[in-house]
């Protein structure tokens, strides 16, 4: 099982690559071949679960023909984006990526999360990697509905419309 914020980081990967962008998850780090295009790498900066409603109570939502009482938290999650761009793309490289991944996440929702905000830094030779570099800071949020079996036994969350966390992880 994969802990919460690996699903996180792993599901704007996935998100991202399947709107075309080149991405990588920033850890676990592995063996990485020299990059020949430009490429977002995606970790989990910072994220929080609050309360939602009163007692974790939503309200109701039809699920699986009935009406079922829906629990759970809000939850804001920052992703820091380290765009590379390999020499022969130059720094322009960097700045079509983030066009490309602004693009993306304000026509799609990443793993049911809402992007409520994007910065971009400033770009520029990062020396030790041999390649431009730029970073893209995400501010997403989202719920995190419960899920409970029919006897009522706590299964674990599921981001609304998205990434599923379940209650057995590692941490």
């Amino acid at each position: 099982m994969s802990s919460t914020l690996t699903a996180l980081q792993e599901t704007m990967t996935a998100f991202l690559e399947g709107q075309g962008v080149r991405a990588l998850s920033a850890w676990p780090k592995e063996a990485r071949r020299v990059q020949e295009a430009p490429l977002a790498v995606v970790a989990v900066q910072e994220a929080e679960g609050q309360a939602a409603g009163f007692g974790a109570y939503l309200g109701e939502v039809f699920q699986q023909g009935r009406w079922q009482q829906a629990r759970g938290q809000r939850l804001s999650v920052r992703f820091a984006l380290d765009l590379y761009s390999p020499p022969k793309a130059g720094e322009e490289g960097c700045r079509t990526l983030l066009d490309q991944v602004v693009r993306a996440v304000q026509l799609g929702r990443p793993g049911g999360l809402c992007v409520e905000s994007w910065t971009m830094g400033e770009t520029g030779f990062f020396s030790q990697r041999g390649m431009f570099r730029g970073q893209l800071l995400l501010r997403c949020s989202g719920v995190l509905l419960e899920e409970e079996e029919e006897c009522g036994s706590f299964l674990g969350f599921e981001v609304k419309g998205g990434v599923t966390i379940d209650r057995d992880h590692k941490s």
